[in-house]
């Protein structure tokens, strides 16, 4: 079983955070984990970059989909192992972006323990 414990809780959070801040030039507004027996689920609030929030309020969606294409590859490769030291066991992962258009969007990651021993990425 996997460590539930806020002190984890709170790792993962901080690890986020940092990824963010990478990406982002400044933290998120908040970050949520919720850890069950077999997924981690973390939401994320305000996780645009400035010139991302221009493109979106100019009704450019599609650009800061294309930009996101892009970027994802590079923070995966530069995140995953370390994700993995973090929480010690294999995973695969996907993620969404919820309300893109709106104020209110976040970014969902889900990673659901495996143990066939790799780290595998999916698509959403």
């Amino acid at each position: 079983m996997f460590d539930k414990s806020p002190e984890m809780q709170e790792k993962i959070r901080k690890l986020a955070v940092k990824i963010v801040k990478h990406y982002r030039g400044k933290g998120p507004e908040y970050v949520i984990v919720k850890i069950d027996d077999e997924l981690i689920t973390i939401t994320i609030k305000g996780i645009l970059s400035n010139l991302s929030e221009i493109l979106v309020e100019e009704g450019d969606v599609e650009r800061v989909k294309e930009y996101w294409k892009t970027l994802r590859p590079y923070l995966e490769n530069q995140y995953a192992e370390e994700v993995y030291e973090l929480i010690g066991r294999n995973f695969e992962y996907s993620w969404q972006i919820n309300h893109l258009e709106s104020s209110d969007r976040t970014i969902v990651l889900f990673l659901k323990f495996i143990g066939d021993g790799s780290i595998e990425k999916k698509k959403v």
